[in-house]
């Protein structure tokens, strides 16, 4: 590993480069590619905490010793796990744990083989599946913009209230105050296929929603992480 902390392709994907003033430094957060990073980590668990939503783990890989978090699930102190690509986080206050840390990684999953196994469903502890965006076939909704006319017109609609339907087929809970739900309709442009919309909002994977939010883009969280595009404070609608 070329440096344990430099990671994140773009989610809901992101390459992160840290300790950077330079905002062109900075790598652009991309919804469809978010969770691509195919660089591989082998860890052993020195330490786990249960943090509710998520599992806390203390890990050690390659004689450095990190953080990282990834959705609740149950692991082995001492034993040896893997994951793919991640994302950094610096300065991260867990609530649960009372807790803030300096550097933390979330990772989708962990697992106990080198090799990711292959998955024919969406789950929500697993990337995007790509073969069930390209058989998702959601209808309009009334007055609303489907992804692929969103991703087309970014430019002219950054800024507008926007409504937007689609199935759910990634979420992110409670990080930074907010749900970070991604979304897939059956359309794209230019191989973008899915939407991350931010909201206070409670679903679930495999839901179809409809969201009226704020388009933004290129919207900079800091140390490092932009967005491409966005659809913020989602407001879910009937």
């Amino acid at each position: 590993m070329k440096n344990t902390f430099k990671l994140f392709t773009v989610l809901f994907s992101v390459l992160v480069l840290f300790s950077c003033k330079d905002k062109k430094e900075y790598s652009t957060i991309n919804d469809a590619t978010a969770t691509d990073n195919n660089e591989l980590h082998k860890v052993v668990i020195i330490e786990s905490k249960d943090g509710g939503t998520y599992t806390y783990l203390n890990v050690e890989e390659d004689g450095n010793k990190y953080w990282m978090a990834i959705p609740n699930t149950e692991v082995k102190t001492g034993d040896t796990y893997y994951y793919d690509g991640g994302m950094l986080m610096e300065d991260f206050e867990s609530k649960q744990l009372e807790k803030t840390f300096d550097k933390i990684i979330f990772a989708d999953n962990i697992r106990t083989t080198e090799k990711a196994p292959v998955q024919k469903e969406v789950n929500p502890h697993t990337n995007i599946d790509t073969t069930a965006v390209v058989e998702v076939n959601i209808e309009k909704a009334e007055n609303g913009t489907s992804l692929e006319e969103l991703f087309t017109n970014k430019k002219s609609l950054s800024g507008e209230s926007i409504i937007v339907r689609g199935k759910v087929v990634k979420l992110n809970k409670e990080i930074l105050d907010r749900n970070w739900v991604h979304i897939v309709d059956g359309t794209q442009f230019e191989k973008k296929k899915s939407l991350t919309v931010t909201t206070k909002e409670m679903v679930k994977i495999g839901d179809t929603v409809t969201f009226k939010g704020t388009v933004v883009l290129e919207k900079d969280f800091g140390k490092g992480y932009i967005y491409d595009i966005l659809l913020e404070e989602g407001e879910l609608i009937n």
